[in-house]
């Protein structure tokens, strides 16, 4: 299911999307979800990891309880990981959009 959207969004902006739209052989609208995307879940990893770290630090002022550093070391192996997905999935999203056809 779709919705249609209005955005205003800078000109130089719109001229990109624009530009890699005819570029790819695209729709706009594909191009700006597959370049969206990635910049959503990156967003969203980067809240949950401050959401994550605050969580952590409040534990630790009440408790004073500290985490083993190998926990930590999970903790930003994961974070990593993650990061890495999102940024892998960048130039991913793009190229897939180029090769399906939305009408």
């Amino acid at each position: 299911m779709t919705k249609q959207l209005n955005l205003r969004v800078d000109e130089s902006f719109a001229a990109a999307i624009e530009r890699l739209a005819k570029k790819l052989n695209r729709p706009m609208a594909s191009v700006l979800e597959s370049v969206g995307w990635p910049a959503i879940e990156a967003a969203e990893a980067d809240l949950q990891f401050e959401a994550d770290a605050l969580i952590a630090w409040e534990e630790y002022e009440l408790t004073g309880a500290c985490v083993a550093p190998t926990e930590i070391e999970t903790l930003f192996a994961n974070s990593l990981q993650k990061a890495e997905i999102v940024l892998d999935n960048r130039g991913e999203n793009v190229e897939e959009s180029s090769r399906h056809t939305v009408v």
